[in-house]
């Protein structure tokens, strides 16, 4: 994974849209004393370096009738973990993938709407013939996301 050098005005302005996402590229020049076009060119370098990944919106899982969140730790055949991953990067509910270091090789958290499209899920993933196991656990309250408190150095 290759490092991108971020000057302080790049780290100035991650921070400040890891506060709000949403702060208009006018207020983020006059923090950061630039002009709106150079703080742009320089938002769009971040993308394009894949510093930025993305922006998203928190939706409470409950009030769309989507009311468990899971994860899903899964254990596969080592050589096959890059084939077992894209399948499941296809699965219904699918919020979140990654290879993992620890008691699992892949780690899957999903939105799922009740007990029994957890189960189905749980199934299909151990349905893979590289798969070793599959293990459940439902998040019992709201996630907290706290992107703000992510601290880093350039």
């Amino acid at each position: 994974m290759e490092n991108t050098n971020l000057d302080e005005i790049d780290v100035k302005i991650l921070r400040i849209l890891q506060k709000d996402i949403r702060t208009p590229f006018k207020e983020i020049a006059n923090q950061c004393n630039m002009s709106i076009d150079t703080i742009k060119n320089r938002y769009n370098k971040l993308i394009k370096n894949e510093v930025i990944r993305g922006s998203t919106i928190v939706v409470d899982p409950k009030k769309i009738g989507q009311g468990n969140l899971v994860i899903i730790g899964i254990k596969v055949v080592q050589k096959f973990s890059d084939s077992v991953l894209n399948m499941i990067k296809k699965m219904k509910g699918l919020c979140v993938v990654t290879k993992s270091i620890g008691q699992y090789d892949i780690e899957a958290i999903f939105l799922l709407e009740d007990i029994e499209q957890i189960g189905i899920t749980k199934d299909k993933i151990e349905d893979f013939p590289q798969v070793k196991s599959a293990d459940v656990g439902i998040f019992v309250d709201k996630p907290l996301l706290c992107p703000k408190n992510f601290e880093f150095d350039r």
